[in-house]
């Protein structure tokens, strides 16, 4: 509902990790979410920090200048990170990833979950983005089962889809090729 509601106001936030994963599971209860993430971009972000506040999610941080700001429902388990940028800008490994998706709003891909159609990278950037979201993990606090289960059903579901030498080009690229 409130993801169909920040479309509404004119924006095209795409939904990554979280939803879009728990739908590849047999039965998306196995697979918890702490959060949901959600990509605007820079552009979009205030329009979308209003619509946010609109529907009663607060910030849960003050700095709204960073590259993801968090939120929470008042007196509720709803989380939601809204990402200006994938990755943060000022990181030294994974700074540079965000050109990687500079074009992620220009060709959407759409998923239904739970009957309604949301957007989402296109499977190739999708794929890259669990990949390197695992890689980031591995190298600053290690990694689980449950992202390697992400990556794996993702690449079952989508993997006819997915433009493998595009994935593997653009993890050559950062040097995550052999990760």
């Amino acid at each position: 509902e409130l993801y169909q509601s920040l479309r509404s106001g004119g924006a095209e936030p795409l939904l990554v990790k979280g939803l879009v994963c728990r739908s590849l599971y047999p039965r998306p209860d196995y697979r918890d979410s702490g959060d949901e993430d959600v990509l605007c971009g820079e552009a979009a972000f205030e329009n979308l920090h209003k619509r946010m506040k609109t529907l009663g999610m607060e910030p849960a941080s003050a700095d709204l200048k960073s590259y993801e700001v968090p939120y929470r429902k008042k007196d509720g388990l709803l989380y939601i990170e809204l990402h200006k940028t994938l990755f943060s800008q000022s990181s030294d490994i994974f700074g540079d990833c965000n050109r990687l998706f500079e074009d992620a709003f220009e060709h959407p891909a759409t998923v239904e979950i739970q009957g309604v159609p949301v957007d989402t990278l296109d499977w190739s950037q999708h794929m890259l983005y669990l990949i390197l979201h695992a890689f980031k993990h591995f190298l600053h606090s290690g990694f689980g089962i449950r992202q390697i289960c992400d990556i794996l059903l993702f690449a079952h579901r989508h993997g006819g889809a997915i433009d493998w030498e595009r994935v593997r080009l653009s993890c050559r690229a950062i040097r995550a090729e052999k990760f």
